[in-house]
């Protein structure tokens, strides 16, 4: 056996997940590589929108630009319900509205692009690395961290890895996952899907730029119905259609030259020059893992969870989960805080990954309900469930709705309101995302922008005495910590800290702790908080 390599942190799979932990993790000065078995970054869309919050943190990250210039016109956010993409409308959804709640709106852009964005970071930074053509094969846990080997695709060279702790991000099937023990709670089968990415210039069509999704309900029963993502707006298409329940029901798999003949009828173009370009089976799921974490592993994105697509939530959560972790594991490996914080990741992430389950899951219940008005005829029952489709993408408040109500947070006893998936209330209470404010006429400045990599204890205008006890806390604990003070605090702006309150924020941007009044002993409350938090 080759003498072993040391590294902090070894992350399988180099997807989106994978690629935006190391990115994480360089930023905080932690060394880590990532392993990826297939040679490159997808060729295929896969997941085909960032919302917001996932923006925000790409904002941060210096790529949301560079994201939003690969994705679809704005206001694209919408699904159209048609007999063929160039045939009889019957309806479509409508965008979400843009109420200013963020300073990065989502964008409508495939996965292969994102990876590629990721990764061009990655390849620049100091403390992180990729190795393609790289598998995990197995691995086991020492007393002060983990021994891993790996081994190259094409030679069968195998290398031994020295790691602190060992990241699963090597997607639904994790190999990883399942070394560690770790089950999935849930069905593993709601139905077989196929996936078919082709590529046919529609640019002369309006619609073409125009939307998300098409929804095809052909009038013929020898054409399947299916959803076509949009994912350039002129020659590339997506094609997901549902071939069986727990298995492929037809009766054989469709040649090539069957397959352009059925996205000839979609497009409504019968002489279409139609080129494949790649296609895959896959199975829809609603499973979440019992525990994302398990001694020194840690499962993120589909490793920990699988949701039905319709919602768009797998890519997005799973860089969440990213954002949630490496600052946690960034705080241990320098000694800034206990191993026991890294115990909140799971206790966070879990619940939200349930709730954009049953989120996901109730979108793939409502597109059945349209497609049964749509072939029903019946002009208000479509115009209901077309209507109701809204609560499909628009989805804000899923977004950016989530509070940790236990985890890295201290309760102030204020009860949080209910999810609501389509509408964001901004609030500074422990475990919420902190809101955002524009601070300059030019908008180019967002309170966003104060959380990357060190705690921040956000002051009300007049909250002086707090700002003074911020500096001496950060140099009495040795912690990562600075001072923001807000130019306003309008409740309406979700801000309930006052003038001289202050909320404790942690590096991913959610509210640790709040005070909104100033204590006689402004100092001793923060660094008891601050304490609490990280031991």
């Amino acid at each position: 056996m080759p003498e072993s390599t040391p590294v902090s942190v070894l992350i399988v799979g180099g997807g989106p997940v994978g690629l935006a932990t190391a990115l994480l993790l360089d930023r905080f000065g932690i060394d880590c590589t990532v392993i990826e078995k297939s040679p490159t970054t997808t060729d295929h869309p896969k997941s085909r929108g960032c919302w917001v919050r996932t923006m925000e943190i790409f904002r941060q990250w210096g790529i949301e630009q560079a994201i939003r210039d690969r994705g679809l016109q704005e206001s694209s956010d919408v699904f159209v319900y048609l007999d063929s993409i160039a045939g009889h409308e019957y309806g479509r959804t409508r965008p979400e509205p843009n109420l200013g709640q963020t300073p990065a709106w989502k964008s409508l852009v495939a996965q292969d692009a994102v990876e590629e964005e990721i990764l061009k970071v990655v390849q620049r930074s100091r403390h992180a690395r990729v190795l393609f053509s790289t598998e995990f094969v197995g691995f086991e846990e020492t007393n002060d961290g983990v021994r891993v080997e790996t081994r190259a695709v094409g030679s069968g060279e195998p290398t031994v890895w020295t790691a602190r702790y060992l990241i699963a991000a090597d997607g639904a099937g994790s190999s990883t996952r399942r070394a560690a023990g770790i089950d999935m709670v849930g069905p593993a089968t709601l139905a077989v899907m196929s996936n078919e990415y082709w590529r046919a210039d529609l640019s002369h069509l309006p619609v073409a730029r125009e939307a998300a999704g098409f929804m095809v309900i052909p009038d013929r029963p020898e054409v399947p119905r299916a959803g076509i993502l949009n994912t350039n707006g002129r020659d590339r298409w997506l094609t997901v259609t549902q071939i069986g329940t727990t298995t492929d029901e037809r009766p054989r798999p469709w040649t090539d030259e069957e397959f352009i003949e059925i996205a000839r009828a979609h497009a409504g173009i019968p002489d279409l020059d139609v080129t494949l370009i790649n296609r895959s089976t896959w199975r829809v799921s609603m499973q979440v893992a019992e525990t994302f974490r398990k001694g020194r592993v840690f499962i993120v994105g589909d490793a920990a969870h699988r949701f039905p697509p319709t919602g768009g939530f797998g890519l997005n959560s799973g860089v969440q989960d990213a954002h949630n972790l490496a600052w946690k594991l960034a705080f241990v490996l320098r000694g800034y805080a206990d191993d026991k914080l890294l115990d909140s990741y799971s206790t966070e992430r879990r619940p939200v990954a349930q709730s954009n389950a049953a989120f996901s899951y109730g979108n793939r219940l409502r597109i059945g309900l349209t497609d049964d008005a749509i072939r029903s005829r019946n002009p208000d029952r479509i115009r209901f469930w077309i209507n109701d489709m809204d609560n499909h993408l628009h989805s804000i408040g899923q977004n950016l709705g989530h509070c940790y109500e236990d985890g890295a947070v201290i309760p102030d006893g204020t009860v949080g309101k209910a999810l609501n998936s389509r509408h964001y209330t901004p609030t500074d209470r422990p475990g919420g995302r902190f809101p955002h404010l524009w601070l300059d006429l030019a908008r180019q400045h967002s309170t966003l922008d104060w959380f990357d990599k060190d705690f921040v204890l956000v002051a009300g205008p007049a909250a002086d005495d707090w700002l003074t006890a911020a500096g001496d806390v950060a140099g009495k604990l040795d912690v990562p910590l600075k001072a923001e003070r807000l130019p306003t605090a309008d409740p309406a702006d979700g801000f309930q800290i006052g003038l001289r309150g202050a909320a404790l924020v942690r590096p991913d941007g959610h509210v640790a702790w709040r005070m909104p009044w100033t204590p006689p002993d402004p100092a001793r409350e923060l660094a008891s908080a601050v304490s609490a938090l990280l031991h």
